[in-house]
């Protein structure tokens, strides 16, 4: 697809703007092209009856939890050119990881994508260009320590990453196809999705969190859903306005000398799940669960606390890719991306962005 293709959804007005400034996420009702939603759902089911046979696309009551002996054999099939397995799970989530693949690229993130510039700047967005001809993905990315991590446990084995992150610009990165290709910007993380009857998260939310760290070049995040997300159907949750609150209190964090992936520290400020401000925001905010028919996109700021909700059904599978939209280095240089503690939150946003209000 190219960057003027027709199939790029509307740009965003301004009361839109101002609630998504606002509330830290936007829903988008049904705006993806249907046929390749239904492309990628004939594919998903393709990949399940080669890899999960078991489980039957016209019989709802197969789709019961990936079982540990089936989870192990699963994760046992990594390719050998590095990446996490094509198809793997556990419980009651799997995830396809075609996030680089022209159909998942088209579908969501290129579509998105001038509405992405809208938001953080014309000619400031890396294009998620996919695979090349040797199917490596090969771009840009601030190689912090959480980016490293990321490697390492995506990659599957050692390719040469340093031990810890040299919180500069590595200008070509290439990842194999089922890599961690959202690292450099080239792909989406892959289809995650949720089997129906999921267990309740509990009062605590225990596995909600804000992704990654305040440093570096990612701002806006999409979940978009191939399928119907019926209410109560495992749809995105967030909690609202909570953005602005976890990039303040991380950011101080950071100006203190901590860094995300700090795991040695009793307490962390920045780590993105048990943060103290994260303990305030469950107990003032209500969770609000994003819910919407096949082509709904989430649009999300991407230090807003979520969690993915609870799938109540016995028929649905809750079905999304992710992908965060990155600013170039030329637009955010290494020393922007790793100071704005006490900043504006909208400083990389575009002048759009900047000059709307939404009090």
């Amino acid at each position: 697809m190219s960057r003027n293709s027709k199939t790029h959804v509307e740009l965003l007005n301004s009361d839109q703007i101002a609630k998504f400034k606002r509330d830290g996420y936007l829903v988008l009702p049904g705006i993806l092209d249907p046929d390749l939603c239904r492309q990628a759902r004939d594919e998903m089911w393709e990949t399940i009856s080669k890899h999960l046979p078991r489980m039957k696309r016209d019989d709802p009551s197969t789709w019961t939890p990936i079982t540990e002996e089936e989870s192990a054999r699963l994760k046992a099939a990594r390719p050998d050119a590095g990446g996490d397995p094509y198809f793997s799970g556990g419980a009651h989530r799997f995830v396809v990881r075609n996030g680089a693949e022209e159909l998942l690229l088209n579908l969501a993130p290129r579509a998105i994508w001038p509405v992405a510039e809208q938001l953080l700047g014309a000619g400031t967005v890396v294009w998620p260009a996919g695979l090349d001809e040797i199917e490596m993905a090969t771009g840009e990315s601030f190689m912090s320590d959480d980016a490293v991590n990321g490697l390492v446990s995506h990659v599957g084995h050692d390719m040469g990453w340093p031990e810890k992150g040299t919180f500069e610009t590595e200008p070509a990165l290439r990842l194999p196809k089922t890599g961690p290709v959202w690292i450099n910007g080239q792909g989406s993380r892959g289809l995650y999705c949720t089997l129906p009857n999921s267990p309740d998260p509990g009062p605590d939310y225990n596995s909600a969190h804000s992704d990654g760290a305040c440093y570096g070049r990612y701002r806006l995040q999409i979940a978009a859903y191939i399928d119907d997300v019926p209410q109560n159907c495992g749809g995105f949750t967030v909690w609202p306005g909570s953005h602005t609150r976890v990039w303040e209190e991380q950011w101080e964090a950071f100006k203190e000398g901590e860094k995300h992936t700090d795991k040695h520290l009793s307490v962390r400020k920045a780590g993105g799940y048990t943060d103290p401000v994260i303990g305030r925001i469950k107990s003032d905010t209500a969770p609000v669960e994003c819910h919407g028919p096949a082509g709904t996109v989430v649009l999300w700021h991407t230090k807003i606390f979520h969690v993915v909700g609870q799938n109540t059904s016995s028929d649905v599978i809750r079905q999304a890719t992710i992908y965060g939209y990155l600013k170039t280095a030329e637009s955010l240089s290494d020393e922007m991306a790793m100071d704005n503690a006490g900043g504006d939150i909208w400083r990389d946003w575009s002048h759009e962005v900047q000059r709307q209000s939404y009090h």
